[in-house]
C-alpha cells in the first residue's frame, strides 16, 4: 500500500513487519535513526533514534563496572518512567494516595538516574552504588505486586492492567538480579536467559499496543497480536538457533520506531502516549543489544 503520492508508508512497514520492506528508503531511513550515531561516556555507549537513548555497556566489555553504569543508566530511566505512567493512569481525588506513591518513585528513580549520570564508578564503589540501587527498587517491586492484587480484587479502581503492574514487576526483579550479579563480578549474559525474559516482554509489550490503539485500526491491532503470538513461540521454543529471535527482534524494532513516528504525527490512532511508544522501542533496543553479547 501507498500513499496518494506513491510512497511507502509508515503502516504499510507496521503491516507487513519490517522484513519485506527491508529495501525501503523509509525503513533505511528509520533503521538508522535507530541505531544510528553513538556516545560514548565512561565505558557506555548511547544508541539514539528516538526521545531518549539506550544506554549499552561499550561493544566487547565484560567490564561489570561499565555494565553496571550502562544497566544503572538504562533501567533507573525506565523505572522511573514505570512510575510516570502509573501517576497518568491513576487519575482523579480517590486515587490521590497511589498516586502520591507512585509520584514518590517517579522522583526517586529520577535523582538515581541523575546520580548514575554524574557517577565516577570504578571497582572500589561500583558495587556500593548498585546496592543502593536495589535498595531503591525493592520497594518499587513490592509497591508493584501490592496494587496488581488491589486492581485484581477489585479495591483499586485505576487504569492500569494488573498485567502491566506485573510485568513491570518482572523488569524491576530481573534488574535488581542482574545488579547483584554484577556486583560480584560476573558480566557475563547467558543467552537461554536473555532469550526466556525477554520474549515474552516483548509479547506482552504486543499486547498493550494492541490493547491501546484505536479499534478503528483493526489492521495494526491484528498485526499487534500475530507479533505477541510469535515472540510467545519463541518464548516456549527457545531456539537453538540464533537466527529467528534475532529476526524477531529486528522486525519489533522497525515495528516500534515506526509506531512511534506514526503516534507523534498522528497518522497512527491510538490512546498510546509518545513516552510510553518510546519506551517499548528502548527496551526492545536492549533486548537486541544483550542478545548480540550473550555467549
Amino acid at each position: 500500500m501507498t500513499d496518494n503520492t506513491g510512497r511507502i508508508t509508515r503502516r504499510d512497514i507496521l503491516l507487513t513487519g519490517g522484513a519485506a520492506l527491508a529495501g525501503t528508503t523509509l525503513l533505511g531511513t528509520l533503521s538508522n535513526i535507530a541505531w544510528g550515531q553513538t556516545t560514548k561516556q565512561l565505558g557506555v555507549t548511547t544508541k539514539n533514534g528516538g526521545t531518549k537513548p539506550i544506554y549499552v555497556p561499550d561493544s566487547g566489555t565484560n567490564d561489570p563496572v561499565a555494565h553496571s553504569l550502562a544497566d544503572n543508566l538504562f533501567w533507573t530511566d525506565i523505572l522511573m518512567e514505570h512510575a510516570k505512567f502509573f501517576v497518568m493512569l491513576m487519575p482523579g481525588p480517590e486515587l490521590a494516595a497511589q498516586r502520591g506513591r507512585a509520584e514518590q518513585f517517579q522522583a526517586s528513580f529520577a535523582s538515581q538516574f541523575a546520580k548514575a549520570q554524574s557517577a565516577s564508578l570504578d571497582r572500589s564503589n561500583f558495587a556500593a552504588f548498585n546496592r543502593s540501587t536495589v535498595e531503591l527498587v525493592k520497594p518499587f517491586v513490592d509497591f508493584k505486586h501490592e496494587m496488581k492484587a488491589a486492581q485484581e480484587a477489585g479495591k483499586l479502581n485505576s487504569l492500569v492492567w494488573p498485567l502491566f503492574f506485573e510485568h513491570t514487576a518482572r523488569e524491576a526483579e530481573r534488574f535488581t538480579r542482574r545488579l547483584d550479579r554484577l556486583s560480584r563480578g560476573e558480566a557475563a549474559l547467558e543467552r537461554g536467559e536473555v532469550v526466556d525474559f525477554w520474549t515474552m516482554i516483548m509479547a506482552e509489550h504486543a499486547d498493550f499496543v494492541a490493547h491501546l490503539l484505536d479499534p478503528q485500526e483493526n489492521a495494526l491491532v491484528q498485526k499487534a497480536m500475530q507479533t505477541s503470538t510469535a515472540f510467545r513461540g519463541l518464548h516456549a521454543q527457545k531456539p537453538a538457533s540464533k537466527d529467528p529471535v534475532e529476526k524477531a527482534v529486528n522486525d519489533i524494532i522497525d515495528f516500534k520506531v515506526a509506531a512511534g513516528k506514526g503516534i507523534q504525527t498522528g497518522t497512527i490512532k491510538s490512546i498510546i502516549h509518545p513516552a510510553l511508544a518510546d519506551h517499548v522501542r528502548r527496551e526492545a533496543g536492549k533486548f537486541a543489544d544483550e542478545l548480540k553479547r550473550a555467549a
